[in-house]
């Protein structure tokens, strides 16, 4: 069974939330407050005033807030069951690997494919990314 996660799509409006958190300056320009949620109700709500138009699933049950400062490297783990899911997930036949839509906007409107060899190479460089990107 594929473990359900969060959805984003609005995915510009979410790295605006991110680096609202982040910084304590407004980047949706909007009238609204986004003071770090300390609670779920508190991120979906912020989610849907920021109009992210995300799905959180209903087995998150807490937020946490992690920042570093520049003289610390933060490795993030992912969950091993999520590594796990996604792998299999990967080695159904015909599957392919995912990619948010903002790429295809990237891509001059077409779909990025990557090939069949490459999908477990660049599930790990996505992964090696994902837990020490601090800022793009």
């Amino acid at each position: 069974m594929q473990i359900e996660r969060l959805q984003v799509t609005n995915h510009e409006r979410w790295g605006q939330l991110v680096k609202t958190w982040a910084t304590g300056i407004n980047y949706l320009g909007d009238e609204n407050e986004y003071p770090l949620p300390q609670s779920m109700d508190e991120f979906k709500e912020q989610l849907a005033k920021a109009q992210v138009f995300a799905t959180v699933p209903e087995r998150f049950k807490r937020i946490e807030f992690v920042s570093s400062d520049q003289e610390t490297i933060l490795v993030r783990l992912p969950p091993k069951v999520m590594i796990e899911d996604s792998e299999s997930l990967l080695n159904k036949p015909g599957s392919t690997y995912p990619l948010p839509p903002f790429y295809k906007r990237l891509f001059n409107g077409l779909d990025p494919v990557i090939p069949e060899d490459e999908k477990f190479r660049v599930h790990a460089e996505r992964i090696g990314d994902y837990t020490i990107s601090v800022c793009a």
